[in-house]
C-alpha cells in the first residue's frame, strides 16, 4: 500500500509527463508553421521518444525498490545521456529510420540498462 505522500509524488510526475509531452508537440507546431514545412510527422524522432520512453519508463518503474538511492539516478542519467547521444547522432544521419528498428532494438537496450543498472546501481 502506497502512502498518500508517494501517490502525491507518482501524480505530479505523470502531470509533468504530460505537460512535458503537450509542450513538445506544441513547440513542433509552432515551428512547423514558423519554417512553412511540411504537416508531416517526424517518424524517425517519435520512434526514438517511445523507444526511450519504453526503455527508460520500464527500468525505472522494475527498479523501484532503488528510488532512494543517488547512484541510481546518476547510473539512469549517465545511460540516458549515451543513448541519447548515440541515438540523436544516428538519427541526424539516416533520412529514414525504419519502425522495425526501433522494434528490434528495444529489448535487448532494456536488457542492456537492466544489466548496467544491477551492476552500478544496486551495489
Amino acid at each position: 500500500m502506497t502512502t498518500k505522500s508517494g501517490r502525491i509524488k507518482d501524480w505530479l510526475l505523470y502531470l509533468f509527463i504530460a505537460v512535458l509531452v503537450v509542450t513538445s508537440l506544441w513547440l513542433f507546431a509552432i515551428h512547423q508553421a514558423q519554417t512553412g514545412s511540411s504537416a508531416g510527422l517526424p517518424l524517425k524522432w517519435m520512434g526514438f521518444v517511445g523507444m526511450s520512453a519504453i526503455v527508460f519508463g520500464g527500468a525505472i518503474r522494475d527498479s523501484r525498490q532503488l528510488w532512494t538511492r543517488r547512484r541510481f539516478w546518476i547510473s539512469i542519467t549517465i545511460f540516458l545521456a549515451l543513448h541519447c547521444g548515440l541515438w540523436i547522432i544516428l538519427l541526424l544521419r539516416a533520412p529514414v529510420v525504419p519502425m522495425l528498428l526501433y522494434a528490434v532494438w528495444t529489448g535487448p537496450e532494456y536488457l542492456l540498462l537492466a544489466a548496467y543498472l544491477g551492476y552500478f546501481a544496486d551495489s
